[in-house]
């Protein structure tokens, strides 16, 4: 034990100082007044005015928006036409889902502890950015919304996570990123597999995602406030919600990627094996992304992102999935701001 505390002091250190800021922080969130506004991620259609009039006269406007979400929810429908005809044939076919060779990757060096390790340095840098925000805005009066900040702390907050893994494959381990899964070989190919397999599980997670808002809306739970949905909605500056898109849409799926499946999942294949592997990434990253209502959809999505990976050995057919599939929801979450002005 003592030696393990030596060996890890430093991780040690900054636990102490993350349970040290939320213990100071009690008081002060304890004081805090509750909102009497309803965050827009909480409300239903009708709670915020959309209603079936309202879509059609926007679609029958010439507005470049209507033209663009009118294409777009065409091809999203041909999208889920397509998945439900995948399925059919997967269920009453004799197609096969895995493919004829699936490639041989090395143990990796990194392990489970390691993802700890990469855990509080990126939870311990979210306090410090906290805290030096707090130090450096606040005497200077500086003043800045809660949207932009939120913003630009989860976009460095990525961007260190990123890093730190990048530091623990190449310095500390002395890997090639190869071993993550970051290479370019057979990239189109990939990417055409990634988006096949979303196509093929759109109708899955929709189906899955009614079940579960049905069940858990006959138990009376209520789900919490969506932060970005918020962010999507109450921002009016065009160049920040350019930004938050790009973000959400593509830097985001990236960072996260090269983490759960390029990182974690390598080290809990190691130590569990390949099924494990698969659905304990896929509950991990369900788990740090959404409510209850989404965890089963999102698992599915991490569970089919996993198994892309473990069967072309490269990141970019996840990754793919991943683009599409926050593309789509940041689109969606678009369409209904458009029909709120």
């Amino acid at each position: 034990m003592l030696e393990f505390i030596k060996r890890e002091r430093i991780y040690i250190w900054m636990i102490v100082f993350i349970l040290g800021i939320n213990l100071l922080s009690i008081g002060h969130l304890c004081k805090k007044d509750i909102p009497d506004k309803k965050a827009i991620s909480l409300m239903t259609f009708k709670d915020m005015g959309v209603t079936e009039e309202k879509i059609r006269l926007f679609f029958e406007s010439k507005k470049p928006s209507a033209i663009f979400f009118r294409y777009s929810l065409f091809a999203g429908f041909l999208m889920l036409m397509a998945g439900i005809v995948m399925n059919i044939f997967f269920l009453f076919g004799k197609k096969k889902i895995l493919p004829d060779k699936i490639p041989e990757k090395k143990s990796v060096s990194w392990d489970i502890m390691d993802i700890a390790r990469v855990t509080i340095i990126v939870i311990f840098s979210g306090y410090i950015l906290g805290v030096a925000g707090s130090l450096i805005f606040k005497p200077s009066h500086f003043n800045m919304d809660v949207n932009l900040r939120m913003m630009l702390g989860t976009f460095f907050i990525d961007i260190i996570a990123g890093a730190v893994i990048v530091y623990f494959v190449l310095v500390k381990y002395r890997e090639k990123l190869s071993s993550l899964g970051i290479a370019f070989e057979s990239f189109y190919k990939n990417v055409l597999s990634g988006i096949a397999a979303y196509i093929f599980i759109m109708p899955i997670l929709i189906l899955v995602l009614i079940v579960s808002m049905l069940s858990l809306d006959a138990i009376g739970y209520k789900p919490p406030t969506q932060p970005v949905f918020d962010m999507f909605f109450e921002e009016k500056r065009n160049s920040v919600i350019l930004f938050l898109t790009i973000f959400v849409s593509i830097l985001g799926p990236i960072i996260e990627e090269i983490f759960f499946r390029g990182f974690l999942y390598n080290a809990v294949k190691k130590r569990f094996g390949v099924l494990l592997g698969v659905l304990l990434s896929g509950a991990l990253f369900s788990m740090l992304h959404t409510n209850i209502v989404g965890f089963l959809p999102i698992m599915i999505l991490g569970v089919l992102m996993a198994f892309l990976y473990e069967t072309t050995g490269s990141l970019i057919a996840p990754i793919a999935v991943h683009i599409v599939h926050n593309s789509i929801i940041v689109g969606f979450v678009l369409f209904i701001k458009e029909l709120l002005k």
